[in-house]
């Protein structure tokens, strides 16, 4: 999980605690006739037609609206002032920025965690939830929601009494993404909104909704395009105040959906079933390992058991449960990422130069996606390749993605046109290739990982292309200075590794060879994070980052793959251990082939660390046929994933159990002569493989592969999906402790070997008990 818009992580510094003790809230000050101004300038309420005030959220020391001091100080006397006005019928609020609230301003409700569970509660969620509970008592309010109201910009439209929705607006409850739960009242005023059925999946996932989805899940009455908002409000309120538009009662359901909420509500054993079915769902999907979404479902059940929803019992019992996640080690190391993604949002490298037109050569499977996800981002994008059915592939794999987000409603056909102008698809025998290439910026090759391929590619394209354009390789396993050695302006060669799938993967890896120009570099990483990526720069040694700590990783997966009965229970051990995925199917996904080949890359360079498997029995494993799912024969038989059609089909489906996954017959035939089982338990596998990835990441850190341990963290979580929760590998030996960690290396290098020999990087930290983030 990504924590997104959630607050702006470079909001003021100012003290939280110091600010919410003076406890005065600041009076606002009058401006024009019928406008009041907040001291800060932040709330600006405008008297309208009809009765109608109009409070524009606009904070002033903030590039987005969060719910933070200022809010909390500046707002509640405002609304105070118009509920004791008697010209006043409706409130209305609005954003003077893009997103309406963003949601709760991190930074600063970090300095009250701190000071412990008892502060939480009383200056977070108490202050909150007392503010909101004022709101939906008074007079009539309307939220005129564009762009963001998540989290706590969630719970404060929740406390209007109607909300309308530009199209460009996007609802929902992210705090468990950050381990928490909704605590100004989301987990109370949601359920009666929209139903325990509709709101459980939103509190538990974090999954925000779209306008038109929220109002076809009455989580908004109205929606209306952006550029209408304001006057579609302003019309709306005059009417409420008229008595022309009634009020949406909250909690009235129709049809079938009436008698399962009130059966839910009365009924001992459906509340019981549905809530074990909610439970199970987040224990196979997490294993256990967050206990946000398990405190979400306990906070709703009891608040429900206790006819307390939406009452003051049931926000004491959410405030509780809330505090309680914000002191826990998950919650700690999800706000790490929140805080490590925030700061990889900013170019650290001066001298970037403007790219807009990029070309991309090659149109398989890496070079569509990294055309795709530019030519999505506003560049202008050729894609070239050698072949014309090679290059129509290409095109079918962009367009099949935009058809899915006009199918999905993220984007509407209109949209996709307009974006798939700037794409142009060629091949090299074309008559006006050369001149899309004289004009290109960027040239980013996605070929076979081939050295004279590339330097033949390089010397094409700098025969064409401007002086001042950059060539980057999206190498995953060739070294950037030898790629460079092929160029006549090695100085603008840089490396840009993508991970697959493109569209979907956030990381990029930026490796820069000895002789690239910081220019280049900055230029590079200034390109991904228009992409959408987040990009680390890593030192251009065997791997780069991500791939040398997976050859560890891997090394000892080949190693344990021979000493249990049955390999599949590694990929359980490691899926429970919090890894998206075990290193079987690891494996098969990105190709045995591509996994073999970063191992035998690696192991030259990283010698005993690179000593764990059996180098003879993977000789066999190939030798076998074994090269991945892609190619039907990989470590694992799958299931077929086509669905059965027609009624037949879907009786079918009803009644045959799901088909699971098994060892492949002919990889566990390969693998026996060299089987060595003995008494290995699922804590054995995490211990042994985690640890290899992990004293790896240190390594790196030691030597200079990444800049520091907030790149390492983000690079390992966005990269391969090292447990989120632990908030990456340096978070999770912090929160272990170095010399905790350093023993346990120290015990295993003693029972398995050298390769877990821990890096001296770790052992002179384990002197002090020292961290990696201070």
């Amino acid at each position: 999980p990504v924590p997104q818009l959630l607050g702006n992580a470079a909001a003021s510094r100012r003290s939280f605690a110091a600010e919410a003790a003076q406890a005065k809230p600041a009076a606002p000050a009058a401006a024009a006739p019928g406008t009041i101004v907040s001291p800060s300038g932040s709330f600006k309420v405008e008297m309208k037609p009809g009765g109608v005030a109009m409070c524009t959220i606009d904070l002033q020391d903030n590039k987005m609206n969060v719910l933070g001091v200022t809010f909390l100080k500046e707002m509640p006397p405002i609304v105070e002032q118009l509920e004791k006005d008697p010209a006043v019928k409706v409130i209305v609020f609005i954003s003077g920025k893009k997103d309406f609230i963003a949601g709760a301003d991190i930074p600063m409700f970090a300095e009250v965690a701190v000071r412990g569970k008892e502060a939480i509660k009383t200056e977070v969620c108490k202050a909150a939830q007392g503010f909101f509970d004022k709101l939906e008592g008074g007079k009539p309010k309307v939220a005129a929601i564009s762009g963001a109201a998540l989290g706590g910009g969630c719970e404060f439209v929740l406390a209007c009494h109607y909300r309308i929705a530009a199209l460009n607006a996007s609802i929902g409850t992210p705090e468990v993404q950050l381990g928490l739960l909704p605590g100004a009242g989301g987990t109370q005023r949601l359920p009666k909104l929209i139903g325990i059925q509709a709101a459980l999946p939103m509190l538990m996932t974090g999954a925000a909704k779209k306008a038109k989805q929220a109002k076809s899940a009455k989580l908004v009455d109205m929606t209306c395009e952006v550029s209408q908002l304001e006057a579609c409000a302003l019309v709306t309120a005059a009417n409420i105040a008229n008595g022309t538009t009634k009020i949406p009662k909250r909690g009235e359901f129709k049809g079938a959906n009436a008698y399962i909420e009130k059966a839910i509500h009365d009924y001992s054993f459906v509340r019981d079933y549905v809530f074990k079915q909610a439970k199970a769902q987040v224990m196979k999907s997490t294993a256990g390992n967050y206990p946000a979404p398990l405190q979400i479902i306990n906070v709703v059940k009891k608040s429900i058991e206790t006819k307390s929803l939406g009452k003051p019992k049931g926000y004491d019992l959410e405030a509780d449960a809330f505090a309680d996640l914000a002191l826990t080690p998950e919650s700690a190391g999800l706000k790490s990422l929140f805080f490590g993604s925030t700061a990889l949002k900013k170019n650290p490298f001066k001298g970037a130069t403007k790219v807009q037109n990029i070309a991309v050569l090659g149109a398989g499977l890496m070079g569509a996606g990294i055309a795709e996800v530019s030519v999505n981002k506003g560049f202008t994008v050729a894609m070239l390749d050698k072949f014309e059915d090679g290059l129509q592939r290409g095109m079918k794999q962009i367009k099949s993605n935009m058809d899915k987000k006009v199918k999905k409603k993220k984007a509407t056909a209109w949209d996709v046109n307009v974006i798939a102008s700037h794409l142009t698809g060629l091949t090299n025998d074309m008559e006006h290739t050369p001149l899309h290439l004289k004009r290109t910026d960027l040239v980013i090759e996605a070929v076979f990982e081939d050295l004279t391929v590339k330097h033949n590619i390089i010397k094409e394209m700098e025969a064409i292309v401007p002086a001042h354009c950059i060539i980057a390789s999206n190498t995953s396993s060739l070294a950037v200075s030898e790629i460079a050695k092929g160029s006549k302006r090695p100085e603008n060669v840089v490396g840009m590794h993508y991970f697959s799938p493109v569209d979907k993967m956030q990381l990029l890896e930026i490796i820069p060879h000895a002789g690239t120009k910081p220019e280049v570099v900055a230029t590079a990483v200034q390109v991904g994070l228009k992409q959408g990526k987040m990009p680390v720069v890593v030192k251009d040694v065997p791997g780069f980052f991500v791939n040398r700590c997976l050859g560890p990783y891997i090394d000892e997966s080949m190693t344990l793959a021979f000493e249990v009965e049955n390999f599949m229970q590694l990929d359980k051990a490691i899926v429970d251990f919090g890894f998206p995925m075990g290193p079987m199917v690891l494996a098969d996904e990105v190709g045995v082939d591509v996994s073999f080949h970063v191992h035998e890359n690696l192991r030259a360079d990283l010698k005993e660390r690179m000593s764990g498997a059996n180098i003879a029995a993977m000789e066999a494993i190939k030798a076998a046929g074994i090269k991945g799912k892609r190619f039907g024969s990989g470590f694992i038989s799958y299931p077929s994933e086509k669905k059965p059609s027609g009624l037949i089909g879907s009786l079918t489906a009803m009644v045959m159990p799901k088909a699971k996954k098994v060892p492949n017959p002919v990889a566990v035939a390969a693998m026996k002569p060299f089987m060595k089982v003995g008494k290995v338990s699922d804590e054995d596998i995490q211990n042994r493989i985690c640890a290899r990835f992990v004293n790896e990441a240190i390594y790196c850190l030691q030597d200079g592969v990444i800049r520091n341990a907030v790149d390492g963290d983000m690079a390992a979580v966005f990269g391969v999906g090292f447990p989120p929760f632990t908030g990456g590998p340096f978070r999770y030996v912090d929160s272990v402790g170095s010399t905790k960690y350093c023993e346990h290396l120290m015990k295993l290098a003693d029972q398995h070997g050298p390769r877990f020999k821990p890096a001296q990087m770790l052992v002179d930290m384990a002197k002090t008990n020292a961290k990696f983030h201070k």
